[in-house]
């Protein structure tokens, strides 16, 4: 009994000594706490989004007459539907343009907003903003639409450059026989496609969701 009560109080007197020598140890030294690492400087925001390199940033003109560039000012992080008309044409573009009008009431006050239309002049040399704004104002064309113009070869690039050609350069060259597509697409996530100006609106509108991450199809 002696023993271990020679050994608890032993134990007891280590205990005790450890404690203080830290104790004088942290008086002489004391702890320092380590400061935080700053966190690192946010990356600065290209001026490019995903789809800079497909699309020129030519500069074109507005129904309005207001000047802007393709890339960064049109499609830039946006939810667009593209397509190529001429004010003069009698063949197929007064088709496309009214089936086109069709869409744009079933998006409603999302064009504009949510979602951007864009028709390009293959004729800019008679499609004058004032040509244009007659067009829309024939067609009954709500804010949101905007139509464009630009010089022939900004416009002939810009084109290609969307794939909207003909591979035959013959038919390629007579904007009586254009594609009558439209090229839609959300630029922010990089999704493109195209299907037939003469769609049923219904489904272009559908097609369009897809891309933009929407499901909802109006009535």
């Amino acid at each position: 009994m002696k023993r271990r009560a020679f050994l608890t109080s032993m134990g007891i007197s280590l205990i005790q000594t450890v404690m203080a020598t830290r104790a004088g140890l942290a008086e002489e030294k004391p702890m320092t706490v380590p400061m935080p690492k700053p966190a690192p400087a946010p990356k600065p925001m290209t001026a490019d989004g995903p789809s800079a390199a497909r699309f020129p940033d030519v500069t074109l003109t507005t129904h309005e007459g207001r000047d802007v560039r393709f890339y960064q000012d049109l499609v830039k992080g946006k939810v667009v539907l593209i397509n190529f008309m001429y004010a003069t044409c009698t063949n197929s573009c007064p088709t496309f343009t009214a089936n086109l009008v069709r869409v744009q009431r079933l998006f409603g006050d999302r064009i504009g907003r949510d979602v951007f239309m864009y028709s390009i002049s293959l004729d800019p040399e008679h499609d004058s903003p004032q040509v244009l704004r007659d067009y829309v104002r024939n067609y009954s064309v709500q804010p949101g639409w905007t139509f464009l113009t630009g010089s022939v070869a900004d416009i002939t690039t810009l084109r290609r450059r969307l794939g909207l050609r003909d591979l035959d350069p013959v038919i390629d060259a007579d904007k009586s026989q254009h594609i009558g597509v439209v090229l839609y697409g959300n630029e922010r996530f990089d999704r493109w496609a195209a299907c037939p100006a003469l769609s049923e609106p219904r489904e272009i509108v559908k097609y369009v969701g897809w891309v933009e991450g929407s499901r909802q199809v109006p009535a």
